[in-house]
C-alpha cells in the first residue's frame, strides 16, 4: 500500500498578499527601529533633518553647533530647563517663523524678553538655490 501524505504535513506557499505586507513592514519599521535606537538623543550633537532619537525629534541649529530637540506647542511639552520656541541661532527656524504652520521647537535656556523676528531670507544659506538677481550676480545692466 502506498501512504499518502498528510495535508498538514505538506509545506504551503505563501500567499502573494502576506509576503507583500510582510516586505512591507520590515521595510517600514527597519528605519525607524534605526532613528529610535541609534540616533543621538535630545540635546545631543547631531547631523541634520530628522536625524535624532525621537519620533518627533528634528535637528536644529544652536549656537554652539546642531543639536537634537522635539516639536512642541507650549512650554509644558518641554524640560524645565527649556521653553517652547524658535531656535535662534538657526537662520532657515527664524525665516519660517512668519508662518503660521512654522513648527516650535524645545529650546534650552529661558524664554527671552524680545521674541525673535524673522527675517527677510535666510542669511547666504541656501543662496544657490535663489534667482542671480538675488544672489547679486548680475550687474546693472539686466543682460544675462
Amino acid at each position: 500500500m502506498s501512504e499518502t501524505p498528510d495535508a498538514s504535513s505538506t509545506p504551503r506557499a505563501w500567499s502573494p498578499a502576506l509576503t507583500l505586507t510582510l516586505v512591507g513592514l520590515v521595510l517600514a519599521l527597519v528605519p525607524w527601529i534605526f532613528k529610535l535606537t541609534m540616533a543621538p538623543g535630545l540635546g545631543e550633537p547631531c547631523g541634520k533633518g530628522f536625524d535624532c532619537a525621537a519620533l518627533d525629534g528634528r535637528c536644529v541649529q544652536g549656537a554652539e553647533g546642531p543639536y537634537c530637540t522635539r516639536s512642541c506647542e507650549s512650554d509644558a511639552q518641554c524640560p524645565s530647563s527649556g521653553h517652547c520656541g524658535v531656535p535662534v541661532d538657526d537662520p532657515w527656524m527664524l525665516w519660517f517663523s512668519a508662518s503660521e504652520m512654522s513648527e516650535r521647537f524645545c529650546v534650552p535656556g529661558p524664554r527671552p524678553e524680545q521674541p525673535p523676528e524673522a527675517t527677510s531670507r535666510p542669511g547666504e544659506a541656501g543662496a544657490q538655490f535663489r534667482p542671480p538677481e538675488q544672489r547679486g550676480e548680475l550687474g546693472g545692466d539686466g543682460q544675462r
